[in-house]
C-alpha cells in the first residue's frame, strides 16, 4: 500500500470529525439562542426573563411586550407599574432602563434588517478584495514575478471562489500558488510563495490591530493580554531574527540547508521567502494594503451590527471582533470554520456588552457576505481566456515597476 493511500483513511476520517464537530456546534448554538423576543430584568440581585412577542419597532425606547402565558402581577418585578386590577397580566407597556431591557428572537433580527448597512457591507467586503489583490499584485513584482494587476485580480477573485467550493480558508490559497506558479515557470518558487507572505502578512496585520486594541480596552481582556501579546512578540522576532543576515550566517543557516535532503528546492524557497527583506518598500506598501483592507472589514462588520440592531458597541469593538474572530476562522477545527466563529463572534459580544445574538448574527451575515463576493469569481473560470489550462501561457505584465 502506497503512503498516499495510508494516509486517505485518516483524511477522511479527520473529515467527518471537523464535520461532526461543526454539526455540534451548530446544534449547541441553536439551543443557546433565542428564537422567541425576551423581556428581561436585572437588578437588586434578581434576575428575571419573559418570552413573547414585541409589538411595534422592538428598538424603540419604549414597547408593547405580549407575553406567550399571562404572568401573575405579583410575580413581576416591582419596578415594572402594570395598569389595571387583574390578578394576571397579558401585555405590558415598558420602557427601557438600566433594569429593564428586552431582546428580539433570531428570526425577528434578520427579518427586520436594515437592508441599507447590509449593502454597505457587501460594498465594503469588494473593496477590502481590490486591496488585497493590490497586495498580492506588489508582492509578486517584488518577488520578480512580475503581473499585470488585472491578472493578480482575477486570480486572487479565483481563490475566494475556491474558499467557497473547497470550504476554509486555504483552498484558495492552494489553487492560488499552482495557478501563479504555472505563469512563471522560471520562478515557481518566488511565485508560490508570495502567495503564503500574502497571507501571512494580512493574519499579522489582523493580529496587531486585535493585540492593540486588546491593550487599549484594558481589563476587559485581562486574560488573554499577556498569551496575545507575547506570542506577536515572538512571531516579530522570529521574522527579523529569520530576515537578519549577519544572525543568519553567525548560525551558519545556509550550511544547515545545504545538508537537507532536496537542498536545492528548500534553498530556492528560502531565497523566495527572504527576497521581500531586501524590498522593503514594498513589503511597507503591502502592510498599508492590509490596513486598508481590514478597515474595510471592520467597517463591514460594524455596519452588519448596526444593521441588526446591536447599538452596545462602538467602531472600536469591532477591531477585536474582526481580528480575534477571524483568526479563529482560520483554525480549521471544522470545515470553513462552520460554527467555530459564530460562537468566537457572539462571545465577544458579549465580553464588550454586546448581546450574543447579534454576534452570531453578525458573524452569519458576514459569511454570507464572503460567499456572495466568492461566488462572483466563478465568473473569472467562465470568461474567454481564463480557463485553468490557459494559465500556462507567458504572462503579460502591465507592472510600471520591474524588480526583476
Amino acid at each position: 500500500m502506497s503512503e498516499s493511500s495510508e494516509h486517505k483513511p485518516r483524511r477522511r476520517w479527520l473529515g467527518a470529525l471537523k464535520i461532526a464537530l461543526a454539526l455540534a456546534i451548530v446544534v449547541l448554538i441553536g439551543r443557546n439562542v433565542p428564537w422567541r423576543d425576551e423581556l428581561r430584568y436585572k437588578g437588586d440581585d434578581v434576575e428575571r426573563s419573559f418570552v413573547g412577542r414585541i409589538e411595534g419597532d422592538w428598538k424603540a425606547e419604549r414597547v408593547q411586550f405580549v407575553f406567550d402565558e399571562p404572568q401573575q402581577r405579583a410575580a413581576l418585578p416591582s419596578a415594572w407599574s402594570a395598569s389595571g386590577d387583574e390578578p394576571s397580566v397579558a401585555r405590558i407597556e415598558i420602557a427601557r432602563s438600566v433594569e429593564t431591557s428586552w431582546q428580539p428572537g433570531m428570526p425577528r433580527v434578520f427579518l427586520e434588517v436594515e437592508p441599507r448597512g447590509l449593502w454597505i457591507a457587501l460594498g465594503l467586503a469588494a473593496l477590502g478584495i481590490l486591496a488585497t489583490s493590490l497586495r498580492w499584485w506588489r508582492l509578486l513584482c517584488a518577488a520578480g514575478c512580475p503581473t499585470g494587476f488585472f491578472e493578480a485580480f482575477r486570480l486572487t477573485y479565483i481563490g475566494f471562489f475556491f474558499n467557497i467550493v473547497v470550504p476554509g480558508l486555504t483552498g484558495g490559497d492552494v489553487v492560488k500558488a499552482v495557478m501563479v506558479a504555472r505563469r512563471h515557470p522560471e520562478r515557481k518558487a518566488a511565485a508560490a510563495i508570495s502567495v503564503l507572505v500574502d497571507r501571512l502578512i494580512g493574519v499579522f496585520v489582523l493580529a496587531l490591530l486585535g493585540a492593540i486594541t486588546i491593550v487599549v480596552q484594558g481589563e476587559r481582556f485581562a486574560a488573554v493580554r499577556t498569551p496575545v501579546l507575547v506570542g506577536l512578540g515572538f512571531a516579530v522576532l522570529g521574522v527579523l531574527g529569520y530576515t537578519n543576515a549577519t544572525l543568519r550566517r553567525v548560525v551558519g543557516f545556509e550550511r544547515w540547508i545545504a545538508k537537507l535532503p532536496m537542498a536545492g528546492m528548500f534553498r530556492q524557497i528560502d531565497e523566495a521567502a527572504t527576497i521581500y527583506s531586501r524590498r522593503p518598500f514594498e513589503f511597507a506598501l503591502a502592510l498599508l494594503f492590509s490596513l486598508f483592507n481590514q478597515a474595510c472589514v471592520i467597517g463591514a462588520l460594524w455596519m452588519l451590527g448596526t444593521s441588526f440592531g446591536e447599538r452596545a458597541l462602538g467602531l472600536v469593538h469591532y477591531v477585536v471582533v474582526a481580528s480575534i474572530g477571524n483568526i479563529a476562522a482560520a483554525v480549521p477545527l471544522t470545515p470553513g470554520g462552520v460554527g467555530v466563529t459564530e460562537v468566537v463572534y457572539g462571545q465577544l459580544f458579549e465580553m464588550q456588552g454586546g448581546a450574543l445574538l447579534f454576534g452570531i448574527a453578525t458573524s452569519l451575515a458576514w459569511r454570507v457576505c464572503m460567499i456572495a463576493v466568492g461566488l462572483l469569481g466563478g465568473l473569472f473560470l467562465l470568461a474567454p481566456g481564463a480557463r485553468l489550462a490557459d494559465d500556462s501561457a507567458p504572462p503579460r505584465s502591465n507592472s510600471p515597476t520591474d524588480v526583476g
